[in-house]
């Protein structure tokens, strides 16, 4: 302090960096973006997960199917749930239909692979990228719902039969 004419004056002084509020200031700020992130990602992913467990009770009480697992989800005609699970030893696949309560149960295991399609895709219909294969139904038949762009960059979408790999849909150029 100075005094001037009697007075007394604060002169200003450079305030110093606090390093001890810096450490707790930043790992609050990373606790507190984080903790968004997650309630952020808990509030996108609850719709799928409540249809999952919506679809797997429905599977549960329809059928005599045991050990559920790997649900996939196609959008192109309404939403259609797959969802893999097993009956006397056997792999199956129960498929639903938006809100229908009907189940209808497929044999799985003597179809194409992901990799037979995926490379199927690359020589036939020289794709660049596979957006989605979803199992699916199509006139009481289990097929592979197809969505995948083109060199060209154009969007299209196959229905292939699960067994053989007829092609019973095509829709290119989108």
């Amino acid at each position: 302090m100075e005094i001037h004419d009697n007075l007394r004056v604060n002169m200003a002084r450079p305030k110093r960096f606090s390093w001890s509020k810096f450490f707790v200031i930043a790992p609050a700020i990373v606790i507190v973006l984080f903790a968004a992130f997650a309630f952020y990602a808990y509030l996108a992913l609850r719709p799928m997960a409540k249809a999952e467990s919506n679809v797997q009770a429905v599977v549960r009480q329809k059928t005599s199917l045991s050990n559920l697992h790997d649900m996939t989800v196609d959008y192109r005609d309404g939403s259609t749930y797959a969802v893999l699970g097993s009956e006397n030893g056997q792999q199956k696949v129960a498929v639903i239909h938006g809100k229908e309560n009907k189940v209808h149960i497929f044999d799985y295991g003597n179809g194409l692979t992901t990799a037979q399609i995926k490379q199927r895709l690359k020589n036939d219909y020289q794709s660049k990228k596979i957006y989605s294969a979803n199992l699916s139904e199509y006139q009481n038949v289990l097929v592979w719902e197809i969505s995948y762009q083109a060199k060209d960059g154009s969007l299209n979408y196959l229905t292939l039969d699960y067994k053989t790999g007829t092609v019973y849909r095509a829709v290119n150029g989108l």
